[in-house]
């Protein structure tokens, strides 16, 4: 079973052409080498981040322009569930670009091609 993505709590109607998950572990101001040039680590957590690629499914170009309003939308994050592993992640994450091309312009619509999104954790998951 494929694992949705959901924005604030909506499973919109796109096709998921390419996701790619990302990690960054943060460590503290107090990370360092030691005088011996051993490496000391005070670590954090580790940011979990995702890009994506999507396109209009099945024609439904009403979903994927509410999809765009809702990505570009400027506020300041969205809670977002993302595939992980064999289950999901859910974490409040914000958008710090989105990249798309035309595809056509037809008489009475217009094609909008692939559509390429960042997202990028609001803070990171804590080491326990």
């Amino acid at each position: 079973m494929i694992k949705p993505f959901i924005l604030d709590g909506v499973a919109y109607n796109v096709h998921v052409l390419k996701l790619t998950r990302k990690f960054s572990v943060l460590d503290s101001d107090k990370t360092g080498r030691t005088q011996d040039g051993s490496m000391y680590r005070d670590v954090i957590g580790t940011f979990y981040n995702y890009s994506m690629t999507v396109a209009e499914k099945d024609g439904d170009a009403e979903s994927f322009d509410a999809f765009w309003e809702a990505i570009s939308t400027p506020v300041e994050s969205h809670e977002c569930v993302f595939p992980y592993g064999q289950d999901t992640l859910s974490q409040t994450m914000y958008i710090t670009s989105g990249e798309q091309d035309i595809g056509q312009i037809l008489s009475n619509s217009t094609r909008w091609g692939e559509l390429s999104i960042s997202f990028v954790a609001m803070e990171p998951k804590v080491v326990p």
